[in-house]
């Protein structure tokens, strides 16, 4: 919905008048604006941030001129652009109606005589596109706006030249899960072909209400693709034809946008594709307004996919060789569901409207956006003195590493020792390093590739699931011996586990019959071994959380602004919990994060929130003065003070702490803006009075004095970048020493 302009925004940009606010992002602000003449238009207004990049504007001028090379009645214009302005912009046509997406899930499927006009328009603005040398690489239903007189199709901002001059950052398959052609998923050149393909998901989805591989996370979306074919059963018989001819997985074989335009009728699409559709009654859902966004695409109906390519895995193992795994794929954190261009790696979006009062107070700061001079004095580390307010401090070796039979996905530290689950489980005494045990999966395949949720021990059993059935199986945290296990459900497939007591152990998992509800939970009774209950659930985001201390099961809805609990014990909803961002306008977070301490929630997003066990706010906090930018995206906490880290602005990292009681500000200290920021991919630990940061992107551990924020010493990863930058770092600690895990490696280091 557009929104009144904010007390800082601009009045004009070039000859438009701006009359309101569309949105924002990463990348700039989206305004409606009007030429002197009266015609309406999208102005996007790229950042201060990055108007000083030179190689941001080199990026920016490619990405206009990309797009003024595209024309036609089925693709919306560029009406003017100025990338060499002190604030680089671009003008494109307002178009006046809903998405696709918005269309089907406010009116349901289109009537088989529209998609085939929507088809034929569709293919003409990809015969316009493909005629000036580009390929689309994101068609969706989020990209498909129906304007009264025939649909339009959005998003220059991935398009990619057959020359191979690509906008997005290298080494990552840019694209929608269940959309992307396989040859695009699988890393390989995204020629027109894979826009055909992008064309025949589209259409299914608008003739049926749902993608040819169902819908939920992208996870589970990419492993139906890749283990099934296009479930067409839906779409009306003289389409299905057509629209299965484009699915086709060899390229070669799908239609060119000719045959496609003969195909859907001599009209060439040129009705209109909602003139017959009945207009709905005021009491109905208005339609979300349809904005014509610049070349970033800063708001998307649909979340873009953007994967990391996995290299193949030292030792040969098939497994790390295939982008897009036979089975359970790696899910890669929400927080990066946006989009990253041009090696940016842009890590957060300048976010809505002002903090809305609490009852019990109003909401806190973490303070400003970071100063620049952050003493750093290397390039490839944290500062190695210490500067208040900033990250850095001393280099630490490690006590021991070792390498796991297993990749080091998940760790959990217990009973004196670190458990590692990856490919397989391995325990490793946490003094010095041996291996107590270890069961490998690609030997025996005891255990599954588990790469999400977490590892649960309880007393002196740990929990895994096994290998391809997605069985539960106790086992002794001592020598690894197995006391009893549990089948799944029926038909579901495995995702990982959530969390143990005493009393129960619940599990995460997929079921295989409900695409519209992917994901799921079951529970087991620890003592009678048994499984009590099972609930499918919506799309979520992020793993869910088990609260021992509340006796729930959390999780994440950023889509929906909500926090959504159930009982651990029955299954049952207990509450959901609103972002109350939603009230100031302010659009849903890209960040997610829970945790919990005893009694209390906390959840990371837009604000961190604290909640009691039945859901009640305690305090929010914002991420920035004012809390209108910024977000939260990972959290811990203990029994006086609760850690997260946040992004304030665009590049802008910092850890703060704050009152458990009352949500006080406490410290902060930040991550010097000539080092390379944590790109929300940190993950934190508290351990031995110390807190714990490990960042995959800059491949460090830093230990704070989690009383003062203190950097006490960090350690850097010394090899070979490319061969640790594939792999996610993962932290646990307990009171003496913390460890980190990547790949194979595990490495231990003492708290002080």
């Amino acid at each position: 919905m557009t929104r009144p302009l904010r007390s800082t925004d601009p009045g004009t940009i070039g000859e438009y008048e701006l009359i309101g606010r569309i949105g924002g992002g990463g990348m700039g602000d989206v305004f409606l604006g009007r030429s002197p003449g009266g015609r309406l238009a999208a102005v996007k207004v790229v950042r201060d941030l990055l108007a000083d990049d030179p190689g941001f504007r080199a990026r920016f001028r490619r990405e206009v001129a990309a797009a003024r090379k595209v024309g036609g009645a089925y693709t919306a214009p560029v009406l003017d652009a100025d990338p060499d302005a002190e604030r680089p912009w671009l003008a494109t046509a307002y178009i006046d109606g809903p998405s696709l997406a918005d269309k089907v899930d406010d009116d349901g499927p289109l009537a088989a005589d529209e998609v085939r006009r929507l088809g034929a328009g569709l293919a003409e603005a990809l015969r316009d596109i493909h005629r000036a040398g580009l390929v689309h690489r994101d068609l969706k239903p989020g990209n498909v706006l129906l304007a009264a007189d025939g649909p339009r199709l959005i998003d220059f901002g991935i398009i990619r030249a057959e020359d191979g001059a690509g906008l997005t950052e290298t080494g990552f398959v840019l694209g929608s899960a269940g959309y992307m052609a396989p040859e695009q998923a699988l890393g390989g050149d995204a020629t027109a072909a894979a826009d055909i393909y992008a064309l025949g998901a589209v259409l299914t989805f608008a003739a049926t209400g749902k993608g040819p591989f169902g819908s939920g996370p992208a996870p589970t979306v990419l492993l139906r693709q890749a283990s099934s074919t296009p479930d067409l059963a839906e779409v009306p018989e003289g389409l299905r034809g057509v629209v299965g001819r484009c699915l086709e997985s060899d390229p070669k074989s799908r239609p060119s946008t000719r045959e496609l335009l003969t195909l859907f009728g001599d009209d060439g699409g040129r009705r209109q594709p909602n003139r017959d559709t009945p207009k709905k009654a005021r009491t109905e859902k208005p339609p979300k307004d349809a904005t014509l966004l610049g070349p970033d695409a800063i708001i998307a109906a649909t979340p873009t996919t953007v994967m990391p390519l996995e290299k193949a895995s030292p030792k040969g193992d098939p497994r790390r060789a295939h982008p897009v795994p036979p089975a359970h794929p790696t899910p890669h954190p929400t927080r990066r569901k946006f989009l990253i261009f041009g090696g940016l790696g842009l890590a957060a979006l300048s976010i809505g409207a002002g903090i809305a009062a609490m009852p019990g107070g109003d909401t806190k700061a973490t303070g400003g956006e970071v100063g620049k001079d952050s003493g750093a004095d290397t390039g490839a580390e944290l500062p190695t003195r210490k500067a208040p307010g900033l990250l850095g401090g001393p280099l630490k070796e490690p006590l021991w590493s070792q390498t796991v039979p297993s990749y080091a996905e998940i760790l959990t530290a217990a009973n004196g020792t670190v458990l590692v689950a990856g490919s397989g489980l391995a325990v490793l005494d946490g003094a010095t390093g041996t291996r107590r045990w270890a069961a490998d999966s690609p030997v025996d395949h005891t255990f599954t590739e588990l790469y999400r949720g977490s590892l649960p021990v309880a007393g002196d059993t740990v929990y895994e699931l096994s290998y391809g059935s997605g069985e539960l199986i106790a086992l002794s945290t001592e020598d690894g011996t197995q006391s009893w296990s549990v089948p799944p459900p029926v038909d579901w497939l495995p995702n990982g586990l959530v969390g143990a007591s005493s009393d129960v152990v619940v599990v995460w998992s997929s079921p295989k019959s409900a695409p519209a509800s992917s994901s799921g939970l079951w529970a087991v009774d620890a003592r009678s071994r048994r499984q009590t209950w099972k609930t499918p659930l919506d799309a979520f985001d992020g793993a869910p959380h088990y609260s021992e201390g509340t006796g729930l099961v959390l999780i994440s809805q950023p889509g929906g602004y909500q926090l959504t609990a159930y009982r651990a014990d029955t299954g049952t909803l207990a509450w959901t919990a609103q972002d109350l961002s939603q009230q100031q306008g302010q659009d849903s977070a890209f960040a997610t994060a829970i945790t919990s301490h005893g009694k209390t929630v906390y959840w990371a997003a837009n604000r961190l929130y604290a909640l009691d066990e039945n859901g009640h706010h305690l305090w929010p906090v914002g991420a920035s003065e004012g809390g209108d930018r910024g977000m939260f995206h990972a959290v811990v906490a203990d029994d006086d003070t609760v850690y997260a880290a946040a992004e304030v602005s665009l590049g802008a990292d910092v850890i703060t702490a704050f009152k458990a009681s009352d949500g006080a500000p406490k410290w902060r200290a930040a991550w010097p803006k000539d080092f390379r920021n944590p790109n929300l991919e940190c993950e934190m630990a508290l351990g031995g009075r110390n807190l714990y940061i490990v960042d995959r992107y800059s491949q460090t551990l830093v230990a704070l004095d989690a009383a003062t924020g203190e950097t006490l010493w960090q350690y850097h990863e010394k090899a070979p970048k490319d061969s640790a930058h594939d792999w996610h770092w993962h932290v646990a600690a307990d009171d003496a020493y913390v460890y980190i895990g990547y790949a194979s490696t595990v490495r231990a280091f003492t708290a002080r």
